[in-house]
């Protein structure tokens, strides 16, 4: 695990690189988001042979140049999940907030929280802590973490939040942006829909607050998680608007692939069970001096021929072609808040 942010990472992040006189060549780079389902007994069965295979099935992949360079996970609360990259062979990786990282509550939100109900969870304090996790192949030159301060449902003995990871791309202007989350679920909630919406919008609202605050206007992003959209209109309504709207301004990578002709979609029925879903996603979002385009979309952890899975969810990944642009003298940086 990394350690907190460094005052040098803390200069890395939040200042922008030196321009360049001339553009670097064009990165081909693999992202893939994956809810790992790496819950402790006995709330599901014993998952360290499932959690295993992940990893190994990344380490073969990597033996075949197949394995995508960086690595999303949700879901990463047990020891066995959380170890899916060093058994893959990346070399760096980051976690999300911990079981007692902090999360100040707004007094906009003391009356929710106190409404909470301990019978599914609530006000019952945070027992795991956020399942997030970054593996990546390239170094991770700082980190960033958010704890979401209102929850509902069972999903408040979670510490979920957000994980942001500056990651150096080699060939690249600048280092790049990778944020990694999971919101608050609906039914699996067990609250009123009504609560669990609620929780939902808040944790949405500080997401795209804390992906601007991390200078996103200036520098290339990529953004994977558990959204926990489904087919809720409401939800859908709130994520179209903060994520893919607003200062966010991010775009859907499946969404772009499934209608250019230069992003070929391998493994169909997976990502089509993905898609069918609507929880799991991945956007982007070029930069002044970078370039982002979506090259082609796979679904490497989906159904295997019997039906099974190694997951209760698919695990895509996009392949970027990641580009800088021809070069701009005084090209402006935005320093983002601590």
């Amino acid at each position: 695990m990394l350690r907190p942010l460094a005052a040098i990472a803390v200069a890395a992040l939040l200042t922008g690189a030196p321009a360049t006189a001339t553009p670097a060549p064009a990165r081909d780079v693999t992202l893939m988001t994956y809810n790992v389902h790496g819950l402790p007994w006995p709330i599901v069965e014993d998952r360290s042979a499932a959690l295993a295979a992940i990893g190994n099935q990344l380490r073969a992949m990597r033996s075949h140049a197949d394995a995508p360079e960086i690595v999303a996970v949700q879901e990463a609360f047990v020891d066995d999940a959380k170890a899916i990259g060093r058994t893959a062979g990346y070399r760096y990786a980051a976690f999300g907030p911990a079981e007692d990282a902090p999360a100040m509550v707004p007094r906009v939100d003391d009356g929710f929280v106190a409404d909470g109900s301990r019978m599914v969870g609530e006000r019952l304090g945070k027992h795991v802590d956020s399942g997030l996790a970054i593996f990546s192949d390239y170094p991770i030159l700082a980190v960033r973490r958010m704890a979401y301060p209102t929850c509902a449902g069972y999903d408040c003995l979670a510490n979920k939040g957000a994980l942001a990871a500056l990651i150096a791309i080699p060939g690249v202007a600048t280092p790049v942006i990778v944020v990694d989350t999971h919101l608050n679920s609906n039914g699996a909630s067990g609250t009123p829909s009504t609560r669990a919406i609620q929780a939902y919008r808040r944790q949405i609202d500080l997401l795209a607050a804390f992906i601007t605050s991390l200078g996103a206007g200036t520098r290339p992003v990529l953004v994977a998680g558990d959204f926990n959209v489904g087919r809720d209109l409401a939800r859908r309504a709130q994520f179209d608007m903060r994520m893919l709207g607003g200062g966010a301004a991010l775009q859907a990578a499946v969404a772009t692939c499934r209608v250019a002709p230069e992003c070929p979609v391998a493994e169909p029925a997976g990502i089509a069970e993905s898609i069918a879903r609507g929880k799991d996603w991945l956007m982007y979002r070029s930069s002044p001096r970078v370039a982002i385009t979506p090259t082609g979309l796979a679904a490497p952890f989906g159904r295997h021929p019997d039906g099974t899975m190694l997951s209760d969810h698919v695990g895509i990944e996009v392949r970027y072609r990641i580009a800088t642009r021809s070069a701009v003298a005084g090209v402006p940086m935005t320093t983002a808040s601590r």
